[in-house]
């Protein structure tokens, strides 16, 4: 929201939406527009590097490899992956509130995530393509904006087949697309101090519409092996992701400064690295690129042809996920 740096659906963001809606009302007082800025970038800073590890969720099946064609399955799965949870209880600390318990107990901040997704197997060589979907647009009562996307797929290649001794392993490769934003009118105006050398220089935003948009693009590598036995498939891998991420807030409002002079109050906030100010709001982005690497694994429950999968995930950041799917396999 108030600085370009070089760190910067219903379900994937209904928590982060929960906390901020109860946040906002409660922001009344005049505060310092650099406390904020800090709080800010570094949640951005966080959520903005935690994306690409919830843009892996969906695809992690039990079977490392399901068999050339005919064989293929289709169904969903829903989960979540966790961010650090410090960065946003500074955050809303600065709107003068926390997180609700409900979210609290979680050893970090849940993101939550769908996807519907499907299975096929190739051809001639022993490899197999996978596809993933979730979308969940909404607009109802004081939710302004509220928005989830993600689509992805994978090639997997069997290094072992498996029989009945044997496990079978893959190795595979897959790209992950994944978007989102809230959009929430706050119902009063919110003062912003600007000036540390003049307590009674701030600028009044009036019961502005603030909103956060996030989108994140990921190249996935990733090995798995596993083994049936009976009605039980346990599974384990490890991924390595590369992912270009952006997180972006921004206010949309009318600002009115209190010494009438927002070109004044504009030369300070660049200071804060504050650029777009305007009579009609201000915004920022963060971005981030890099690697990021995880395990996962879990176990199948198997009867007959549906298939009930419990995966959990940790990358290197500290962070975990967890994920239950059900389908339908041949």
């Amino acid at each position: 929201m108030l600085k370009n740096t070089q760190n910067r659906g219903k379900i994937a963001i209904i928590g982060i939406l929960l906390a901020l809606c109860i946040a906002f009302p409660a922001f009344s007082q005049t505060h310092s527009i650099g406390e904020v800025k800090d709080a800010l970038d570094t949640f951005a800073g966080n959520l903005v590097k935690t994306l690409p590890f919830n843009a892996t969720m969906g695809l992690n099946w039990a079977d490392a490899y399901v068999g050339k064609f005919p064989h293929f399955g289709v169904g969903a799965s829903f989960g979540f992956t966790t961010m650090d949870d410090s960065s946003f209880n500074s955050l809303l600390n600065k709107f003068e509130t926390s997180l609700p318990s409900a979210l609290s107990g979680f050893g970090g901040f849940p993101i939550p995530g769908y996807t519907l997704e499907g299975r096929l197997g190739g051809f001639v060589l022993p490899f197999d393509i996978g596809f993933k979907f979730g979308i969940m647009p909404i607009k109802a009562g004081n939710i302004d904006r509220l928005d989830y996307f993600i689509i992805g797929g994978d090639v997997r290649y069997a290094v072992l087949e498996g029989n009945a001794v044997l496990p079978k392993v893959s190795v595979g490769m897959g790209y992950n697309y994944l978007s989102g934003g809230i959009g929430q009118t706050v119902g009063q105006d919110i003062n912003y101090g600007y000036d540390p050398d003049d307590p009674s220089s701030f600028i009044t935003v009036k019961a502005p519409s603030i909103s956060i948009d996030w989108d994140a693009s990921t190249l996935d590598f990733k090995a798995q092996i596993s083994k049936s036995f009976i009605i039980v498939t346990p599974y384990l891998g490890i991924g390595a992701s590369t992912g270009w991420s952006r997180t972006g807030f921004g206010v949309r409002t009318e600002v009115i400064d209190s010494n009438n002079d927002l070109e004044a109050a504009k030369e300070i906030l660049r200071e804060y690295g504050i650029h777009d100010l305007d009579q009609n709001g201000f915004s920022s982005t963060v971005r981030s690129n890099g690697w990021g690497f995880r395990l996962f694994g879990g176990i199948s429950f198997n009867i007959a042809i549906l298939r009930l999968d419990v995966t959990g995930m940790y990358n290197f950041r500290n962070e975990y996920g967890f994920t239950f799917g059900a389908r339908i396999q041949i």
